[in-house]
């Protein structure tokens, strides 16, 4: 497809060289002396008719048919130029609708997107509180019963305890009333010795038994002493347990809380990457913004130069429309035609003047829109 400025160029060029062949009708030199003998005869005279006038009419008139045509050519293609740009405008402006609807959408779905996953991170987070709270409380049921239990047994071992307690001192007193009741019974047996063999011997023999049971009830009291130092062993040996299990306890709490510091960790995490990916958003959001705005920009720089153009075509056209009106004029033998000519070359200069005037103004303006768009973009860069 052929560009519409290359167009524009085509077209402005093509004028240009029209303006330049018709800025001066150049008739033959022989014709052009005719005609200005013919001149000087009407200044002086009657007016000369001849072939030399017919031959220039006839030319110019050509020259004015050419001129016609190239205007209603330049008229067409100008309107061609206009209906391209309305539909290059058109399929811009569908392009750009299209690119937005495509945006809006992309968005509402990341925004979809982002409120399921937060939905899906509150219910993990509620179930996880939720099981945590029940493993607390099971955690603490299980120690109550576990203190429960130790409360029990402690409480059956002090019982025990007393139990042998009494029982030793039962004992004591036991053997006390035994040494006694021995006490009397040798003094007993000494009286009988004295009053009799026979009573002395059932004495020592009453002795030895005594003396057996002395020495059953000595190895009775050694099997409770060693049943008491292995009750003690039993309960250093407990104690140790529970030490053990203070330790355990300790270490788990520790895995807890090192646990609960990994998920604040990640979840902090998570919540830096959400930040980052809503700073990239915007920045998103700006960049397109920013291109917006030098698109805009630069179509409204195009519109500048176009409108230039065409006053700049318009000038010129009506600059030479007014100089083919005077020079129709001059064909009327008017003894005025030479200043009326110089009044068409000065309306001629002046248009031209203000074409050169309209092209400072499209070339200005240009300017300006390229250095505010290379301001923009370096702000941009540094923004970056």
């Amino acid at each position: 497809m052929v560009s519409p400025v290359c167009v524009c160029v085509c077209v402005f060029l093509e004028e240009k060289k029209l303006r330049a062949g018709s800025g001066e009708i150049k008739l033959p030199r022989d014709r052009t002396k005719g005609q200005t003998a013919a001149r000087e005869d009407q200044t002086r005279g009657p007016p000369v008719r001849g072939v030399s006038l017919r031959s220039a009419l006839k030319e110019q008139l050509r020259m004015i048919h050419e001129k016609m045509e190239a205007k209603r050519i330049a008229r067409i293609a100008v309107a061609e130029i206009r209906v391209l740009l309305a539909e290059l405008e058109e399929e811009k402006e569908v392009a750009w609708a299209m690119k937005m609807k495509t945006l809006e959408a992309a968005e509402k779905k990341l925004r979809e997107e982002r409120e399921r996953e937060e939905s899906r991170m509150e219910a993990e987070r509620v179930k996880k509180e939720k099981e945590e709270k029940e493993r607390m409380e099971r955690e603490a049921k299980e120690k109550a019963e576990r203190e429960r239990l130790e409360q029990a047994a402690r409480e059956e071992r002090e019982r025990m305890e007393r139990e042998t307690i009494d029982k030793e001192r039962m004992e004591r007193e036991r053997l006390a009333r035994e040494r006694e009741r021995a006490a009397k019974e040798k003094e007993e047996k000494e009286r009988l010795a004295r009053e009799n063999a026979v009573e002395e011997r059932m004495a020592k023999e009453s002795e030895r038994m005594e003396r057996e049971r002395i020495a059953k009830e000595r190895e009775r009291i050694a099997k409770e002493r060693e049943r008491a130092e292995k009750e003690k062993q039993e309960k250093e040996r407990m104690a140790k347990e529970t030490a053990e299990k203070e330790r355990l306890e300790r270490e788990r709490i520790t895995k807890e809380r090192e646990r609960i510091a990994r998920e604040k960790e990640r979840a902090e995490r998570e919540r830096l990457a959400n930040e980052k990916e809503r700073m990239e958003r915007e920045r998103i959001a700006k960049e397109k913004a920013r291109v917006t705005q030098e698109k805009e920009l630069m179509e409204r720089q195009r519109l500048a130069r176009e409108r230039a153009l065409r006053e700049k075509m318009e000038a010129e056209r009506a600059a030479k429309e007014r100089v083919d009106r005077e020079r129709n004029a001059a064909q009327a033998d008017d003894p005025r035609a030479g200043q009326l000519e110089r009044k068409g070359n000065a309306s001629q200069k002046n248009a031209a003047i203000a074409a050169q005037r309209t092209d400072r103004v499209g070339v200005s303006v240009a300017r300006k829109g390229r250095s505010l768009g290379e301001e923009k973009t370096a702000v941009d860069r540094k923004d970056k």
